[in-house]
């Protein structure tokens, strides 16, 4: 007689995964800025990591495998377009969304995927958010 016997578990014991929440990395040197980014992004429901320089960002890029970077333009060390062009290097599918006061992000050739002028506008920037990462999984 066969004692080994497969058993399924009950529907009450099977766990369900819950859906992963999509990764932002926020990059930001000024740490108000930086601060209020993170709390409206996980507000949202993100997950966020922070890093307050580009170099750290461009480190947590491989260390959290983000799935979106928020990132300022103007920053002291690594600038904003070295930032994104050493990302692009990196993972060039991963959507880039840069939020600053600063003009020349505004031209068509950066290496980003949106660009939002400061202040930002919460709700607009969750749905840039939304879309990029939408276009992203359709790639």
């Amino acid at each position: 007689m066969d004692t080994a016997r497969r058993t399924r578990p009950s529907r009450r014991t099977q766990q369900t995964k819950a859906p992963s929440r999509p990764r932002i990395l926020v990059i930001e040197d000024d740490t108000y800025a930086r601060e209020a980014l993170a709390l409206l992004l996980g507000y949202y429901g993100y997950d966020v990591d922070a890093a307050s320089n580009g170099t750290d960002g461009l480190a947590m890029v491989t260390d959290a495998s983000p799935d979106l970077v928020v990132t300022d333009w103007r920053m002291p060390g690594l600038s904003g377009h070295a930032l994104c062009v050493a990302l692009r290097e990196r993972r060039d599918t991963m959507p880039i969304v840069v939020v600053t006061s600063a003009d020349e992000v505004f031209s068509s050739d950066q290496p980003v995927n949106a660009r939002l002028r400061k202040p930002i506008d919460p709700p607009l920037l969750n749905r840039v958010i939304i879309d990029e990462l939408r276009s992203q999984r359709h790639t």
